[in-house]
């Protein structure tokens, strides 16, 4: 029974004293490439490769509402309404 009680322990013990490393922040896409990547699917209408990092990119930059702006990518049913929608993001982030 104490053997029982101490491998028990001991795997409690072992199992507690692991430490996993946190999960890496994706930056995004960076600054100088957002614009960059924003006229892309203004012209294609083409995002889902990019829509996280884009929206995270946005984010660390400072542009919130963009951010939320981009989002409503997934709302759009038509890649037309995508390329005015991408356009306009485009023009507030060069303000």
């Amino acid at each position: 029974m104490k053997i029982l009680a101490l491998c028990l322990l001991s795997i409690a013990l072992i199992g507690c004293n692991e430490t996993a490393a946190p999960p890496e922040a994706d930056p995004g896409i960076s600054e100088a490439q957002l614009v960059p990547t924003l006229q892309k699917i203004a012209e294609t209408g083409e995002y889902n490769a990019v829509l996280q990092d884009l929206t995270i990119g946005l984010e660390n930059g400072g542009h919130m509402e963009e951010a939320v702006m981009v989002q409503s990518f997934q709302e759009q049913s038509d890649p037309e309404d995508v390329k005015k929608l991408a356009a306009k993001v485009v023009k507030r982030i060069q303000k």
